[in-house]
């Protein structure tokens, strides 16, 4: 079997690094940017602490070993112990091999020193990692670099052109074949025909902690368990539900009809392996009401780690997300503490009044916006515009200028159905109003960040950079990161556009604290004027994403980090 190298890549853009400046200016009706990611080296260049998540048989361990022996890290692998020597920079492989309760101690050992983690996401991505730990998950081989390989080694195997062999693993067994494959099952199949018995030994190792390649162990394990009743199945899932969930995967996509019968087996109980059975069955029976139930419960509890609630959510938004994503909520007038002395741009923290208001629960959604280009015929760019998977995500490459047309449109829709009072509007929020609903009367922290939850960075509070999505997420993802006025999503996910002018430069502002009635409410202001951003997006620090960091961008400036709520007043 053919092991290639080839340059993998991560889920994170240069125009997302750029972006973390928000120095993005496009035409108005400019087509977004094609990604261009970054190479894993790249990232292990630009993070001197990363974790790289990928799937079984993603080239983590090839990654690992040729980037030791470029370098003067130490490789170890802890599936095989933890002897972590005491000096220099690390790569430590394995990480899914340890228990989550192991982590305290290896980063005692670990220290401050350079380190690169790797380790499969299905079974790590729900654990929690000290501050400064920035995630990123390697993304499959690129078409176009397998094919490139194939022909300079004179090799016809259209099976590894297919998207299942973009997995390392997968494309290395593909390479052997001469007759098309389009499913990761498809190649399994074809590698098990002269050898049947396989399938028994990769269950085997499995189960015994023995698997040298749990990518093909876990495919030929699910071929293995499809000849397995639906209670045994069950069990050993309930079991260890981080282990078999790929193996069960695979059964499903063999046999999507023993989803019916599993159903009621996997799914029961209050156990996080019976909210992974609700998600591994949820793709074969979509309108299964007690699954799609268990599912909204996953997400609104914050249980099982963030990468599976959004799974969850992309469910449900094919399906109709049942939440009210048009959800408001009362922030009451009065004095409050703005500002911060943790940047030099929130400075000096004082205190300003606002009137009673409401503010959206979710900032605006793809579904929603989709609905008013739909009714206006309003150019709307974003690739994720009509994904229905996407619904209930936020809606981003959006100006200023769009956002006001959204509010101005639903003010006159919203009066129409008497959801609000003739005397009422939708409008973004004044930067003193944002902060508001994001922070409450908290008062000043000092060296402590406020964020929405309080004091203290909480990483499965936010999409931030810790989270590993490099990208905006469904919307409510992270219940223990509400305001105290009930606001989700206020740090990270996207920047959100206020009414409130800042200057035009993009360092310092023209429009500085304390906030005052000086024109820097302008709603005329030349599109050389940038307007604040507020709450940081998916790629931003624990800096930035908080409730008194102030960012800013040109009106007619767009990216897929910025998006926005309403106020109802």
């Amino acid at each position: 079997m053919i092991e290639p190298h080839f340059t993998l890549r991560v889920n994170f853009t240069h125009e997302d690094k750029a972006a973390k400046g928000l120095r993005s200016l496009r035409e108005p009706l400019a087509a977004p940017i094609p990604p261009v990611y970054f190479t894993a080296e790249e990232a292990v260049d630009m993070y001197p602490r990363l974790l790289l998540l990928g799937e079984r048989g993603a080239g983590k361990t090839t990654f690992a070993k040729d980037l030791a022996a470029k370098t003067a890290a130490t490789y170890v692998d802890l599936a095989l112990g933890r002897d972590i020597p005491a000096e220099g920079p690390l790569i430590l492989d394995g990480l899914d091999r340890i228990a989550e309760t192991e982590l305290a101690p290896l980063f005692e050992a670990i220290d401050d020193r350079p380190v690169v983690l790797l380790g499969d996401g299905a079974v790590v991505k729900g654990w929690k990692f000290p501050a400064g730990i920035t995630i990123h998950t390697l993304k499959p081989l690129e078409q176009t670099e397998r094919a490139a390989f194939l022909e300079s080694k004179g090799i016809a195997a259209p099976a590894a052109l297919s998207e299942a062999a973009g997995n390392p693993a997968l494309f290395a067994l593909a390479t052997s074949m001469s007759e098309p494959a389009e499913t990761a099952e498809d190649i399994i199949d074809i590698w098990l025909r002269n050898e049947p018995e396989r399938a028994e030994a990769g269950f085997q190792a499995l189960s015994t902690g023995a698997s040298a390649n749990r990518a093909i162990d876990g495919l030929v394990a699910g071929k293995f368990l499809s000849s397995r009743d639906d209670a045994s199945v069950a069990r050993l899932f309930l079991d260890d539900s981080a282990l078999w969930t790929p193996s069960l995967a695979s059964l499903l996509r063999r046999m999507p009809q023993r989803a019916e019968t599993l159903a009621p087996l996997l799914i029961s109980g209050t156990s996080d392996a019976a909210l992974r059975g609700a998600l591994l069955v949820a793709d074969f029976i979509p309108d299964d009401t007690a699954v799609l139930e268990r599912l909204q419960d996953l997400i609104e509890s914050g249980r099982l780690s963030a990468l599976e609630r959004n799974r969850a959510a992309q469910i449900l938004s094919v399906r109709g997300d049942p939440r009210d994503l048009e959800a408001l909520c009362l922030i009451p007038g009065g004095r409050f503490t703005m500002g911060s002395t943790t940047h030099p741009n929130s400075t000096p923290v004082h205190h300003v009044q606002v009137d009673t208001f409401s503010i959206g629960r979710y900032p605006v959604t793809n579904g929603q916006y989709a609905r008013f280009v739909a009714a206006t015929e309003r150019t709307w760019v974003s690739p994720a515009a009509h994904d229905p998977a996407l619904r209930n995500v936020p809606a981003t490459d959006l100006t200023w200028h769009d956002a006001r047309a959204y509010c101005d449109w639903l003010t006159a829709r919203w009066r129409e159905e008497k959801r609000i009072g003739d005397d009422q509007v939708v409008r973004l929020p004044t930067e003193p109003e944002w902060e508001r609903a994001s922070r409450g009367d908290v008062e000043d922290g000092g060296d402590d960040i406020v964020y929405p939850w309080g004091k203290g960075w909480n990483s499965d509070a936010a999409n931030s950079e810790e989270s590993g999505f490099n990208a905006p997420c469904a919307v409510g993802l992270f219940p223990s990161g509400q305001s105290p006025y009930g606001c989700l999503d206020m740090a990270g996910q996207v920047w959100e556009w206020t009414t409130t002018l800042w200057g035009d430069g993009m360092a310092t502002p023209s429009f500085t604290y304390p906030y005052a009635d000086d024109g820097r409410e302008d709603p005329d202001a030349g599109p050389a004027i940038r307007r604040v951003l507020r709450g940081g997006c998916f790629s931003s620090t624990s800096l930035k994403a908080c409730c008194s960091y102030r960012g800013s961008l040109e009106p007619n400036g767009f990216w897929r980090g910025n998006g926005f709520r309403i106020v109802v007043s």
